[in-house]
């Protein structure tokens, strides 16, 4: 496989990239690309996200076949597994002069698999490649990549991956990816599902969050989600789906793909199944209460990695680990 122009790696001049799905994850990865100087086409059904990435300097395809006729490579960043299937399956009906898909959605790793199958029959590459980091960090371009591909199809596309990712990780061929996105979130999700319970006791206790967070960071109790404690409260209020059912169902998502990829390898994970039950109903009850008190106002964000700061970090501005 090689790229337009002669040339084996993809670079500015020689590749277009593709986006599809511009929301909160979406929208930062097209931006940090736009600024490695890619060219880049875009798609979604939001025309209000559309027109802030034309703003930004990108073009806009009307349809998934327009822009599979204009690219080089495309981004799926999509919510779930039949939105993934959905796309992909578009693109390997009628690919255009695409080269590569590259799926960054958290989803099952059979899915990823499956279609990587369909894309070789039809001379694509697949890079199952979920990033982990939010909406934060795809803005700075800062985020992780955790990357299931061929070597030869990852180091053809690796400069597009690097434009928004700082940490890449080849975990293994395609549906490892995933698999490694899925043990990241079942770990962050559901020690939140504890700390939301940890934060419940204190306040029982009259232990407030702040002074909570000043003794557990300083503590075996010391989580990357309790120095950033208050984000995941403001990604529920400001998120596209703020405010709907959906909100809570992608946490509970993640965790049930989670299961389901332990099954598909004859592993079962009971703990994982009662919490992605858990998680929708406790943040349902940590809005409940954040509404039925005063407002604080924002939290003040890390400088370097722009997610919140817990009480112990804000006089530095920045967190330990985001000043190396």
């Amino acid at each position: 496989m090689t790229w337009p122009g002669g040339g084996e790696v993809a670079t500015p001049a020689n590749t277009t990239v593709g986006v599809v799905g511009i929301g909160d994850m979406g929208g930062g990865i097209a931006r940090s690309i736009l600024r490695a100087g890619f060219p880049v086409v875009v798609f979604d059904l939001r025309q209000d996200a559309v027109d802030s990435l034309i703003s930004a300097g990108a073009k806009a395809a009307p349809t998934l076949a327009a822009l599979a006729d204009t690219c080089d490579v495309v981004l799926v960043v999509v919510v779930d597994d039949k939105q993934v299937q959905t796309v992909v399956g578009t693109f390997l009906r009628a690919p255009g002069r695409l080269r590569t898909i590259i799926v960054n959605s958290t989803v099952v790793p059979r899915t990823v698999v499956r279609l990587n199958d369909k894309a070789q029959t039809v001379g694509l590459g697949l890079v199952d490649a979920p990033v982990s980091g939010g909406g934060e960090k795809s803005a700075l371009g800062t985020l992780s990549v955790i990357v299931g591909a061929e070597a030869e199809v990852l180091e053809q596309c690796r400069p597009v991956l690097e434009a928004f990712g700082s940490n890449l990780f080849h975990v293994g061929p395609v549906g490892a990816g995933s698999a490694g996105k899925l043990v990241n979130n079942l770990l962050s999700l559901g020690t939140h599902v504890l700390q939301l319970e940890a934060m419940q006791l204190a306040d029982a206790y009259g232990i407030s969050e702040d002074a909570a967070t000043e003794f557990i960071t300083a503590s075996q109790g010391d989580s990357r989600g309790i120095r950033t404690w208050g984000r995941i409260d403001r990604i529920r209020r400001t998120h596209t789906l703020a405010g709907t059912p959906a909100m809570y169902e992608i946490f509970a998502k993640d965790l049930r793909c989670a299961a389901i990829a332990a099954g598909d390898r004859g592993v079962t994970l009971p703990a994982t199944g009662v919490i992605a039950e858990l998680i929708g109903p406790k943040m349902a009850a940590r809005d409940e209460l954040l509404r039925s008190r005063p407002d604080p106002g924002p939290s003040p964000r890390c400088t370097t990695c722009d997610q919140e700061l817990a009480k112990p970090f804000r006089v530095a501005g920045t967190h330990p680990e985001c000043r190396t």
